[in-house]
């Protein structure tokens, strides 16, 4: 609610920080479309490239609507608490996964970084992409309501208020 706050009092309004908002909701459809939770490991599609393609994704819409409402320091402590947060999330969710996939989550750990992606694929694709499952079984629909509805509340309220 801040960022629909800070957005509507804005004196103006980056919209090319639009651009990081749609690269972070196509990175999270596209990570969400291979994940089967706690059944197989994602090592396939954005998951060669990173470890958190979800996380990288949230980051980015994230990062996004701070430049879009061009409140730097907003910006700012988007970056800080999604950082402070997500890592002790993702510390916990190494954990687990460890436990249930073993040697086999250990050596992926080793080779794709938690944050920085590598250009070279972890492994090469068996699975195809499934946009069902993406938008409909991992929920990413929300996230794209979301988006949508942060956007256009902004804009909106820049008019009344």
């Amino acid at each position: 609610m801040a960022v629909v706050y800070c957005g509507a009092k804005s004196e103006k309004i980056l919209y090319w920080g639009v651009v990081p908002i749609f690269f972070g909701e196509s990175l999270r459809i596209w990570a969400a479309g291979y994940i089967r939770k706690n059944k197989i490991l994602a090592i396939i599609g954005p998951y060669q490239h990173v470890r958190n393609p979800l996380y990288a994704g949230s980051f980015l819409i994230g990062a996004g609507f701070g430049i879009f409402i061009g409140d730097f320091v907003i910006l700012a402590l988007i970056i800080i608490v999604f950082l402070l947060i997500y890592t002790l999330k993702i510390n916990s969710e190494e954990k687990k996964l460890t436990d249930i996939f073993g040697e086999k989550y250990i050596n992926y750990k080793k080779n794709v970084g938690r944050w920085i992606p590598r250009l070279k694929p972890y492994q090469d694709e068996r699975e195809k992409f499934d946009i069902k499952l993406a938008i409909f079984k991992n929920k990413e629909y929300n996230v794209i309501l979301g988006c949508l509805c942060l956007i256009f509340a902004i804009l909106i309220l820049r008019k009344v208020l």
